[in-house]
C-alpha cells in the first residue's frame, strides 16, 4: 500500500468512522426516547452514553429541598463522571410534561429515581445534526 493512499484515503476513513457511530439519542423520534440514554447511562455507568446526550458546555443546576438555598450550576463537563462513577442499575425514569416550543426545542419535566433518592428535572432539549441534546437541566430532589 503507497503512502500516497493512505494519505488520501485516512480523511475520508476517519469521516466514515465518526458518522457512523451517532449519538444514542439521534435514533430517538421524540425527548422521552432519548431520554432513555439518560436512565440506561445511570444504571450502567456508561459516561460515553450520558456524554452522547448531554451538551457539554450545558448547564446543570440544583435547586435545594424547599428551594431556600441558592441555586448551583455548573456545565455537564464538570458533572457526568460523578453521575456515571455511581451506577444504579434500578435506576428509572418518566416523563411527567412535555412542552414543545418548537419541532427541535422541547421542555421535559423528568421523574427520575436513581441512587435512592426521588429527583423532579427540568430539561431542555434541542434536535441537533446528532440528534436530541439535553442543553440544560434543574432537579430538586423530592
Amino acid at each position: 500500500m503507497s503512502l500516497d493512499f493512505v494519505r488520501l484515503a485516512f480523511p475520508g476513513i476517519a469521516a466514515a468512522l465518526l458518522t457512523a457511530a451517532p449519538a444514542i439519542a439521534a435514533d430517538a423520534s421524540s425527548p422521552e426516547q432519548a431520554l432513555e440514554a439518560y436512565v440506561s447511562g445511570l444504571r450502567t455507568g456508561r459516561i460515553e452514553e450520558l456524554q452522547k446526550l448531554f451538551l457539554p458546555a450545558g448547564q446543570f443546576c440544583t435547586l435545594a429541598e424547599g428551594g431556600d438555598a441558592p441555586v448551583g450550576c455548573k456545565p455537564f463537563a464538570e458533572v457526568l463522571a460523578g453521575w456515571a462513577a455511581r451506577p444504579d442499575p434500578a435506576a428509572t425514569g418518566r416523563v411527567l410534561d412535555r412542552r414543545d416550543a418548537t419541532p427541535s426545542m422541547s421542555a421535559v419535566t423528568y421523574e427520575l429515581h436513581f441512587g435512592g433518592d426521588r429527583y423532579v428535572d427540568q430539561l431542555l432539549l434541542y434536535r441537533t445534526g446528532a440528534g436530541w441534546r439535553v442543553v440544560a437541566k434543574t432537579t430538586a430532589v423530592r
